[in-house]
């Protein structure tokens, strides 16, 4: 009898996963105390400068590489260089190509084309993300720019929503340059450190037909949600592109349905337990900033945790904080409305679906 093996469920082999990959680690406390605070920094920061888009500061704050502490500091220049050439390119978009809808198409296809080719040529994860998420935030706006004298909203909602951005990797910075030169974490310079952080792009950046490939991909992926969400006017969808980015898949790790689901466990998880429940149990109970700063401190806790497992699930902590900023960033204070919440939450999943009939089914794109 001792010789038959013991069958697992499902279940079973879940719990096992799970309990592997959130087991604490050297190092994995101190990484997400980190981010916890430059997510609560630049949370208060988006909500006293009242900053658009201010869910996207946040999540940057919170996405951003931290594996390399004295590295995110050193590279931090390169990172506001890229927010800012982001706010360039999106400003330029804007005020050449307002009064022509077809250039204007071309170009932000274009931009998306840009975005996810840069996701993969650039050496820095976090200066590609820091471009690419200012400029197809900006790119994604159909519904504005079929307005009356749309220029000077569309210019105000880009430059906050850099300007946001901006803060986040500064607030980032800042964190770790307390935590990290102040006795939490050795200070050590690797010479293969030093030399990556003077080259820009990987070194077969434009030889590599793949990273064509995976651009080509990305691209169809958020034009499709962008004519799709400009078709049927449908304002909280707007986020669809933007996730499009996000759920851009860096690494091949698991099948295309763990990956899916990874990603809609991460929608559920935090937008409709953490945010709408919040919304619906703990915000209407809170009556100051300070109730709602812990229970913000205390979601992004738990979305940095998942945040440092392995490439198998960190994705789901990054879709979880997503979905949750998302949804309690509808205005510059405590807001229980849900109808902005579940459009918004429509959006991610419009983007998620799309990226995964794209990206994980059967096309021949040889």
């Amino acid at each position: 009898m001792d010789s038959v093996c013991r069958w697992e469920s499902p279940l079973d082999r879940l719990a096992e996963f799970l309990i592997a990959e959130l087991a604490p680690y050297p190092g994995r406390a101190a990484t997400v105390a980190r981010t916890v605070t430059a997510c609560v920094i630049t949370m208060l920061l988006v909500m006293v400068f009242r900053i658009p888009n201010g869910f996207l500061a946040v999540f940057y704050a919170l996405a951003i590489s931290r594996s390399a502490p004295h590295s995110t500091v050193r590279n931090g220049f390169h990172i506001v260089l890229a927010n800012v050439a982001a706010l360039v390119v999106s400003l330029a978009g804007i005020v050449l190509f307002i009064d022509y809808p077809l250039p204007h198409f071309l170009f932000v296809v274009g931009i998306f084309f840009l975005a996810f080719f840069l996701t993969r040529a650039l050496v820095s994860s976090a200066t590609a993300f820091g471009f690419t998420i200012i400029v197809v935030a900006a790119a994604s706006v159909p519904i504005i720019w079929a307005r009356p004298n749309p220029l000077r909203p569309d210019l105000e909602t880009t430059v906050w929503t850099a300007f946001g951005i901006m803060l986040g990797t500064l607030a980032t910075m800042l964190t770790e340059w307390m935590f990290t030169f102040r006795g939490t974490a050795p200070f050590v310079v690797k010479q293969h450190e030093l030399s990556r952080s003077r080259q820009m792009f990987v070194a077969d950046a434009f030889s590599n037909p793949e990273y064509v490939k995976f651009a080509l991909k990305g691209c169809l992926a958020a034009s499709i949600c962008y004519v799709f969400w400009s078709g049927i006017a449908w304002p909280g969808l707007g986020v669809c592109t933007v996730t499009c980015v996000i759920a851009a898949p860096v690494a091949n790790v698991g099948s295309s349905r763990r990956r899916l689901t990874t990603r809609l466990s991460g929608l559920f998880g935090g937008g409709v337990i953490c945010g709408i429940g919040s919304q619906v149990f703990i915000l209407p109970r809170v009556d100051s900033i300070v109730g709602f700063t812990v229970a913000f401190a205390a979601v992004s806790a738990v979305a940095a945790w998942f945040v440092t497992s392995s490439p198998r699930l960190n994705y789901f902590g990054r879709q979880m904080a997503l979905a949750y900023y998302l949804t309690i960033f509808q205005s510059f204070g405590i807001n229980t409305s849900l109808v902005m919440s579940r459009d918004r939450l429509m959006g991610i999943l419009l983007g998620l679906l799309v990226m995964w009939l794209v990206f994980d089914t059967e096309w021949n794109w040889a």
